[in-house]
């Protein structure tokens, strides 16, 4: 896993790079956008890998412990919607491009509130 996510971090950089020379040459926004876009979620990929290794590490001597379990809920669904505005927005019209943010880092707030409010019952229980 450790070098899984060396090599996920290296692609990451490299999107990034290549995401910025094409932003700034390139006659048109959306392909710098979205490179720099698949750049930072390399990245996120890279930390989960790497937390994971990190984890893996730590919890090699204690026993198994159970695994925590988040209860349903409706944001992943909303995320969805966020993600079809974002791409029409891209491809369409700009206000859906603004709807669509909105809508996303409205539901990425509610979902870890909601997260958080089932892990802080879950540990007072």
């Amino acid at each position: 896993m450790r070098v899984a996510s060396q090599v996920v971090f290296r692609l990451a950089a490299f999107l990034a790079a290549s995401g910025l020379v094409y932003a700034v040459t390139a006659r048109e926004p959306a392909g710098g956008s979205m490179i720099l876009v698949a750049a930072a979620m390399f990245t996120y990929v890279g930390l989960v890998f790497r937390a994971a290794v990190r984890e893996a590490g730590a919890d090699a001597s204690e026993a198994p412990a159970e695994t925590e379990h988040v209860g349903p809920t409706i944001w992943p669904f909303v995320f969805s919607v966020a993600a079809v505005g974002l791409v029409l927005g891209i491809v369409v019209a700009r206000w859906l491009l603004v709807l669509g943010s909105t809508v996303f880092v409205a539901s990425a707030v509610g979902w870890f509130v909601d997260v958080r409010r089932q892990h802080a019952r879950g540990h007072q229980a």
